[in-house]
């Protein structure tokens, strides 16, 4: 099996790298033993298209669909807001990084130390970034990128996409957490 490259072929990560995310069912071992998971929306999820709608009423279905909730980074939060979501929560990036290091944080919404975290719409360098903190001080957490290009530092990412195959892809990993068929 072909190991799949960074996006930006500089982020390398060593020995430890992402599994790549090309069927929704890959996810079944990790999503069984999560008790809390955490979906990290990024400030570019409103200009990205998928269905109908963009991104941000993608990750509304999918916490709505499988009870994840969500924090929004970079402003994405008025977003949600101007949809009617009132559950996402505001936080930079890098400071929930930082509290997310912390096995006994409660999380945003205080409900208790989060085991997983799914992230997306980032730029790609602060989403990098960030999962290098979770990878490397996170030990606890199972970081699963949602973006479209892949991320080493997860512990699944998605390989590089074409739009539709991205869109299938999140599709699929929406019916099997739950949501509509």
């Amino acid at each position: 099996m072909m190991r799949a490259t960074p996006w930006q072929t500089g982020e390398i990560c060593g020995p430890d790298a992402a599994k790549a995310l090309t069927k929704a069912a890959q996810l079944k071992r990790d999503w069984r033993k999560t008790k809390k998971p955490l979906m990290i929306v990024g400030s570019q999820a409103p200009s990205i298209k998928h269905g109908r709608g963009d991104m941000v009423d993608y990750s509304i279905e999918l916490s709505k669909a499988a009870k994840i909730p969500i924090v929004a980074t970079g402003g994405a939060v008025k977003a949600f807001i101007e949809r009617g979501f009132e559950d996402a929560k505001s936080m930079g990036a890098m400071e929930l990084v930082g509290y997310l290091q912390d096995p006994t944080w409660k999380g945003p919404h205080g409900k208790g130390p989060h085991d997983m975290i799914l992230t997306h719409s980032m730029q790609y360098y602060m989403e990098w970034t960030l999962l290098s903190g979770v990878m490397n001080f996170a030990r606890h957490i199972v970081p699963v990128s949602l973006s479209r290009f892949y991320q080493p530092h997860a512990t699944w990412s998605m390989p590089n996409l074409k739009e539709k195959n991205y869109r299938d892809l999140l599709k699929e990993i929406l019916e099997f957490l739950g949501g509509s068929k």
